[in-house]
Formats: structure tokens, C-alpha cells, sequence
């Protein structure tokens, strides 16, 4: 999906849509959780492979992209939370945080 939301963001920025309206969060949860990880951890979990999420996360926040994580997911997946990557919020429950946003005005887009 990060293909996708850089798309997303181009197709909106070069289409005049200024940046304080591009208002974009990505909410993480159950099998995305993997991506959250800084390097480290990430090379721990998958065999000394580097996090191919790092770079994209990064120049999509820098974009104005919200990150979130369910702290749920961080739990059951064993994920120490000083492991995740800096531009990414650990939220109590994807649940909570997308009800959160679509009351501030958030469409959901995208599976589960």
C-alpha cells in the first residue's frame, strides 16, 4: 500500500490540492505490523534483511502522512516498542484510532 499512498499524495499535490488539505493517516495493524520495525529489529525477525519500508515511511511522513500502529497488534506480534520506527505512533487499538479519525472528518480507504 505505500506505492499507493505516494500516489496518492503526488496525484493531490500536482493537482493543486495544498498541502494543509492533504490529510492522510495509515493506520497499521495485524499482518502490516512487520513494516514498523526500525532496522534492527526488522534484520532480527527476517533473517538480517534490511526494512525496505524505511525509506518510503520516511519521505511520506516528511509528506504529511500520519503513521499509526495498533498497540494490539505491537502486543501480540511481541514487538518491543522502542523498536518502532520514529515517524510511526503506537496508538492503543486501530480500532479506537479509526474511529477517532473518521469523527475528525477521515474516509476509510483501503482493506481490513
Amino acid at each position: 500500500m505505500l506505492p499507493a499512498i505516494a500516489r496518492f499524495v503526488n496525484t493531490l499535490a500536482k493537482n493543486g490540492v495544498p498541502a494543509d488539505h492533504r490529510k492522510i493517516a495509515v493506520v497499521m495493524h495485524q499482518g502490516g505490523t512487520a513494516m514498523i520495525l526500525n532496522n534492527e529489529a526488522f534484520k532480527a525477525r527476517h533473517d538480517g534483511h534490511d526494512n525496505p519500508n524505511i525509506a518510503m515511511i520516511q519521505k511520506l511522513a516528511k509528506a504529511g502522512v500520519d503513521f499509526r500502529v495498533c498497540g494490539q497488534s505491537v502486543l501480540a506480534n511481541k514487538i518491543d516498542p522502542k523498536t518502532i520506527q520514529p515517524e510511526i505512533e503506537l496508538d492503543l487499538w486501530a480500532l479506537t484510532t479509526l474511529v477517532n479519525l473518521e469523527m475528525r472528518g477521515y474516509v476509510r480507504i483501503g482493506a481490513n
